[in-house]
Order: C-alpha cells, then structure tokens, then sequence
C-alpha cells in the first residue's frame, strides 16, 4: 500500500527532520547496504545526501555522493529497476570511486555526475535503502594505469605469455611474448586506441612486429583480430551501457577516457542478486 501524504510528510521528518544526526544514520545504512555488495578487507565507503530545502520533506533530494575507494566487484553494482515507484527526486547523483578492481580489470579512478535520477522514496522510508527507479545521462571520465592494463591483458589472453605496455603521447606500445595460430614470437604493437559503438577499444594505425621485424599485412591483421577488441566494457567488464565512450587520451601511462554515464537498468539475470 503507497502512502499517504501525511504519512510521508510524518516519516520524513521523523528521518530527517529531527536534524542532522538522523540523515547521518541514513547515510551510514545507505553505505552499509552498498558494501553488501562489495568486496575488499579494506574498502571504504560513504554516502552523502544534500536535501532540497523544503521539498526534502517530500523526497526531494539536490545530491547524492556516493564514494568509494579499495574494493572489488564482479560487474556493475548499482542498476535502476524501473518496476519501483518514482516518487523520490535525486537532482544530481555524485560518483567518486578510486582505486578498484571491476572485473578483473584495476581503475584508478571513475567519477560521474549523473543528473535528474529518481528513486523509490516510500522504500527509503520504510527501509532506509535508496533504489533508483530511473537514471539521467551525465558525464564522467575513467582513468587506468599502463601497469593494470598489463594484468588485464595477460588475465584475459591466454596467448599472451608475457607482456609490457606503455602509454604516452597518444599511442600504446605493447611488447609481449604470445603462442597464437600464426606463430610462436615475441611481438610489438605500436597503435592508437580508438572507442567503437562508445563501448570497445579496439588498437587502430597499428605497427606490428614479430621478433623485431615488420609484420606483413596479413600476419598484422591475424593479430590484430586476435587481439581487438582490447577491453569491451559490456562483455569484460559487465558495465551494460553504464558507460559511452566519447574521447580517448594516451599521456604519461595513463590511460583517460570521457564520455557519457548512466545508471543503466538492471538486466534480467541480475534480478535478486
């Protein structure tokens, strides 16, 4: 049964009304229902919530932050599940994660700025937990380092036997040993890194060579097939359309990535997890 007026305007103000030490209490079980699905002897996570003046009264939220640093997770861990009531507005939601590993793959950094979300306010007063209900499209930027790419790369080609990347001025240099079809050999690829569909990084412009001598055209694509896409974001890293790539750059071993972010909705086989 939905809520009546009075009883949300009764409730609110029982959770935050009474100042600031309840919406703390509300922030701490909002992060602590977050950790639930995280991983990590030492991650830390915190949830900030901004009200709207007035109008938080009725679920009107300006911010939320979400911030996160030292854990692990298996794929996207906030998803919109639009069957949930849309009664609760979330101007701006914050994302500041850093230093975790998605899927295998290490990131230094990942912030959004996601605008005009909603979420199920009658849940977030009975409950104390926030479940999004419908997700905006904002911007964010994704930073990875030249030496967690290396663990990605060996983690997710078997081929690969070894390997070594550097990143700088606009290119990717990836020297490696790899057993593929073709051959047995040491190898080196020099190339820029290009988003396809905004969801896979393919190595574009390549130079590519076995055992120090240039590769012909054919045995250039055989690798290059091989080993494209690089990472995609869907099928590696489990991100759904959480993420569109717009710009790529490639300075000073890192790799930095902008583009357009959501909270996508959450896949049928991701129901009751």
């Amino acid at each position: 049964m939905s809520l009546t007026p009075l009883a949300l305007l009764a409730g609110f103000g029982l959770l935050f009304g009474l100042g600031s030490g309840e919406i703390r209490r509300f922030e701490r079980d909002a992060a602590t229902d977050l950790k639930s699905q995280l991983t990590g002897q030492n991650m830390k996570v915190s949830v900030r919530a901004e009200l709207n003046g007035l109008a938080g009264l009725w679920g009107d939220l300006r911010s939320g932050t979400i911030r996160a640093s030292d854990f692990a997770t298996n794929g996207l861990p906030l998803f919109t599940e639009p069957h949930r009531r849309q009664n609760g507005r979330l101007g701006l939601l914050r994302l500041d994660l850093r230093e975790f590993v998605l899927s295998g793959l290490r990131v230094e950094r990942l912030e959004a700025q996601i605008p005009g979300c909603r979420y199920d306010f009658d849940l977030a007063l009975r409950r104390r937990k926030i479940r999004l209900s419908r997700s905006g499209v904002g911007t964010g930027t994704v930073v990875l380092r030249e030496k967690d790419l290396e663990a990605f790369i060996l983690r997710k080609y078997s081929e690969i036997k070894r390997v070594s990347v550097r990143i700088d001025k606009d290119r990717v240099f990836v020297d490696g040993y790899g057993e593929f079809l073709i051959a047995k050999t040491n190898f080196t690829v020099i190339a820029s890194l290009q988003a396809l569909e905004g969801t896979r990084l393919f190595l574009t412009d390549a130079k590519i060579y076995f055992d120090w001598r240039r590769a012909d055209e054919a045995a250039s694509k055989a690798l290059l097939d091989s080993l494209n896409p690089v990472v995609d974001l869907r099928k590696d890293l489990g991100l759904y359309d959480a993420v569109t790539v717009e710009r790529i750059r490639l300075r000073d071993g890192r790799l930095q990535a902008w583009g357009a972010t959501r909270i996508p909705v959450r896949p049928a086989e991701e129901e009751g997890k």
